[in-house]
């Protein structure tokens, strides 16, 4: 049983004492103590580091299309999924015409014009 609204997390024999007398270490705390858990130790070459703007937006606006127009979150979202495909499009994912294409089929006017809306409002900040 844990005692909720604490700042840290309280068990319930932190109220009536255990036969050791210890609090239990979270997850955590055992990791770091075994060494698995470790901070990143080394340098990153700037110069020689690619750009993410230069190769992999175009696919990462695909793959945001193809999560909203086949549910993965639970939900579709058929107007996020055209916005996406729409970018994808834009930034050169030829792929990306035909699906977007297919999710305008399901939608209405309204809602092309509201993700088309909502692509522009994009790339305008980005």
């Amino acid at each position: 049983m844990v005692m909720i609204g604490l700042n840290k997390p309280t068990a319930a024999w932190g109220i009536f004492g255990t036969s050791s007398g210890q609090e239990p270490r979270s997850d955590r705390e055992r990791r770091e103590e075994k060494g698995e858990l470790r901070m990143f130790q080394g340098l990153i070459d700037h110069d020689m580091a690619t750009p993410v703007a230069a190769t992999e937006i175009p696919d990462l606006l695909f793959e945001r299309g193809l999560y909203w127009a086949s549910g993965r979150s639970g939900l579709v979202d058929l107007v996020a999924a055209h916005k996406w495909f729409n970018l994808a499009a834009l930034r050169g994912r030829n792929d990306a015409i035909a699906l977007r294409r297919e999710v305008a089929e399901q939608m209405s006017d309204e809602e092309i014009a509201r993700a088309q809306r909502e692509a522009r409002a994009w790339m305008s900040t980005h």
